[in-house]
């Protein structure tokens, strides 16, 4: 063989290996992710082929389905409202919220063997989907989108005792079932109505942080609710703005229970200030103000950034830390039951492949955040719920907030309403109402 012929069957045994290594590689190592990638066409005609499993409210509504018939089945979202928690799947737009989250169970790929799953594939005959329960109360999350209406903000209701999230609502939202057809209008619309507010956007909590700051303030012995405070009325500083009290408290001097009942801030400046850097820290680790909230569909938190050089900014609620509507939701449920921060739950129940429904468990724990007798007093301090305002940084614009819990004794409901460049009267006004709403369930 000439040396010519010779780099040429060279060159063709190089190409074939790569080829070889190729297909090896998209055939067997990257079998799953191509299988699981919502444009494959092979799962598009497997979507419309086999029934997509439903998914539940608590009660049995359901709040996602398929419509039609094998080979033509397509999504359908009763309630398209609650798009922000239940997402959409889309062959265009892959997937979000629960449809994305779920999408093992939801397609029926979960908790089947590799051979099982291979076998249907070849036969055509993949696995039946299969159905979900969330913790959702439809009629209360109906009454929270209700309450809500026009305004941009969001609203996060939990059980106490459990932590199964009984409503999210986040405005303005958009319709699912017709996703396709508006996608570009709703990725160009400046209000952002695919964000989940409720659980994915960053909000300064402003005076939002008083209650665990005095609670935290009265169990580690530094003051007591009738402690005088001549200069309550003082207005906080933050950068070229100014924060006072929420409610003109007159020239009479306030207590410290008189001036958190005011929404005043100064107050908690001089408090953090005195429980020091490492507490202040401490105490919103307790809160899991830095984790992002388990709970199956995407969630997050504020980096853990130091506060040492701005204590007197973080205990106000202006410094660096931010919040979602849900972490200030599972605190006030942390003060209706005696200081322990709940475990939150979204989905509770899942179908098995044999058709039995297994519980869902919780993906973290409950924690003591604070003792039950400095959490009782506050909480006592609180019967109507606690109105809130914090400062973006940018001139006119404001952020209110208001939380609180249903009834005082053996709360069923814990709440957080957040409204961008709203009141926090606006604000208190919604979570009564949808507070209220719960009072017949």
């Amino acid at each position: 063989m000439t040396p010519q012929l010779r780099r040429l069957a060279l060159a063709f045994a190089a190409a074939f290996a790569l080829v070889a290594l190729t297909t090896g590689y998209w055939a067997f190592v990257a079998q799953d992710s191509l299988t699981a990638r919502l444009d494959n066409p092979r799962r598009v005609l497997a979507e419309r082929r086999v029934k997509r499993g439903t998914i539940y409210d608590r009660n049995g509504a359901p709040l996602a389905y398929s419509v039609g018939e094998p080979g033509e089945f397509t999504r359908y979202y009763p309630y398209p409202d609650l798009a922000p928690v239940l997402g959409y799947i889309s062959a265009f737009y892959g997937s979000a919220g629960v449809e994305a989250a779920a999408d093992a169970v939801l397609h029926g790929d979960a908790g089947r063997d590799e051979l099982s799953l291979w076998w249907g594939d070849l036969l055509g005959a993949p696995p039946p989907g299969r159905d979900m329960r969330l913790s959702i109360d439809l009629r209360l999350q109906m009454a929270a989108d209700e309450a809500l209406g026009d305004h941009t903000g969001a609203v996060a209701l939990v059980d106490p005792a459990t932590g199964e999230i009984l409503a999210l609502a986040s405005h303005p939202t958009y319709d699912p079932n017709h996703l396709e057809a508006e996608w570009e209008a709703l990725v160009s619309d400046p209000r952002a109505p695919l964000l989940n507010r409720a659980t994915f956007a960053l909000y300064q909590p402003g005076g939002a942080l008083q209650p665990i700051i005095l609670a935290a303030a009265l169990q580690a012995g530094l003051t007591q609710l009738d402690a005088p405070y001549p200069s309550a009325a003082v207005p906080i500083i933050v950068g070229d703005l100014r924060l006072g009290c929420l409610a003109a408290p007159g020239s009479r001097a306030l207590t410290l229970a008189e001036a958190f009942q005011h929404g005043c801030p100064r107050p908690f400046a001089d408090l953090g200030q005195r429980l020091g850097a490492r507490a202040l820290d401490q105490l919103f680790k307790d809160f899991r103000f830095y984790e992002a909230p388990a709970i199956v569909i995407p969630t997050t938190a504020a980096p853990h950034l130091e506060t040492t050089s701005q204590v007197p900014l973080a205990a106000v609620g202006q410094g660096a830390l931010n919040l979602t509507p849900l972490h200030l939701a599972l605190a006030a449920a942390a003060i209706a039951r005696g200081g322990e921060l709940p475990a939150p739950r979204l989905v509770i129940a899942e179908q098995q492949p044999d058709g039995d429904w297994q519980p869902f468990a919780s993906l973290s724990h409950p924690i003591a955040a604070l003792a039950p007798e400095y959490a009782d007093q506050v909480k006592a301090l609180i019967a109507e719920g606690h109105q809130a305002l914090a400062l973006t940084g940018q001139e006119g614009q404001s952020l209110a907030w208001y939380s609180g819990f249903a009834p005082l004794d053996e709360a069923r409901y814990a709440i957080a309403v957040l409204l961008e460049d709203g009141s926090p009267q606006e604000a208190a006004k919604i979570g009564r109402e949808v507070l209220t709403s719960g009072g017949e369930r």
